[in-house]
């Protein structure tokens, strides 16, 4: 009887925990969010820019909000995840962020088995569910080679130019 009670109340604060850090608008914590900051992802939000949360098994979701959608990958896939972007320098008049999002730029993928087209949204982001395979991704003329492994999340960016301001 002890046994169970303590059982009860283990469980009860559990879900406690998470009911009250969905209600606070905190992110699940099985999903990480990660933004590009000019160079690499990095797991810490930057203001002003889309994150991508990423959780394995499922599709990355950009966030603009708190609550990413959780679908799942479909069986036997992983997930492609890219964000093309111009690398912006200069800025003392206005300041830059670093970096400007290539909305509605066409992306290749290509593979041994599979080759697709797609269209970034206006985010500058194209997600993806692909079989595993070694692909290369293609786009206006720059490419980066990319490994996709079943039921894992790829973080690619690709840099479409440079664009100098004052």
């Amino acid at each position: 009887m002890f046994r169970q009670l303590v059982w009860g109340l283990v469980f009860l604060s559990t879900f406690l925990e998470g009911a009250l850090a969905v209600a606070a608008g905190e992110k699940p914590p099985l999903w990480h969010a990660y933004s590009f900051n000019g160079k690499d992802f990095g797991e810490a939000e930057i203001p002003g820019s889309a994150a991508i949360a990423l959780r394995d098994g499922y599709l990355p979701v950009v966030v603009t909000d708190n609550t990413p959608r959780e679908d799942r990958l479909p069986k036997g896939t992983g997930s492609l995840t890219l964000f093309c972007f111009i690398q912006s320098a200069g800025g003392k008049l206005k300041p830059q962020r670093g970096v400007i999002p290539m909305s509605g730029v066409v992306v290749e993928i290509v593979g041994k088995e599979l080759n697709l087209a797609g269209r970034t949204d206006s985010a500058g982001y194209l997600i993806l569910a692909l079989p595993p395979a070694d692909y290369e991704v293609r786009m206006s003329g720059f490419s980066r080679k990319v490994r996709v492994e079943k039921g894992k999340n790829a973080l690619v960016a690709i840099r479409g130019g440079k664009r100098m301001v004052d």
